[in-house]
């Protein structure tokens, strides 16, 4: 593999540690078999074993920070409200066809 290796985790006495995945093959039975490296006791230790016994790293759902706006609009500065402009009025709409008187001659 070129790269970073993937983080994972394995399954030991009923708690997950965490790993790296440095490769994987597949085996004649149609099973695959992935090297693993550990920190154990530690000291770096590689290992192959079955894919089903990883998982990807589990962390803790974020709690979403409440979304805070990028300006603000409410604030003026100071001699803003003097400085204030009147919005332009916008150019009237066009009728629609529909309700445009019929000019075409029969």
């Amino acid at each position: 593999m070129l790269g970073e290796p993937l983080a994972v985790e394995f399954l030991v006495g009923g708690d997950w540690q965490p790993a790296v995945l440095l490769g994987w093959r597949h085996e004649p039975d149609g099973t695959c078999r992935v090297h693993v490296q550990a920190v154990v006791s530690g000291l770096h230790r590689t290992s192959w074993m079955q894919l089903a016994d990883l998982r990807l790293p589990q962390t803790a759902p974020l709690v979403p920070r409440p979304l805070e706006p990028r300006t603000r609009p409410d604030l003026l500065l100071p001699g803003a409200e003097r400085a204030r402009r009147t919005p332009t009025p916008l150019p009237p709409l066009p009728v629609p066809r529909s309700l445009q008187p019929d000019t075409s001659r029969a």
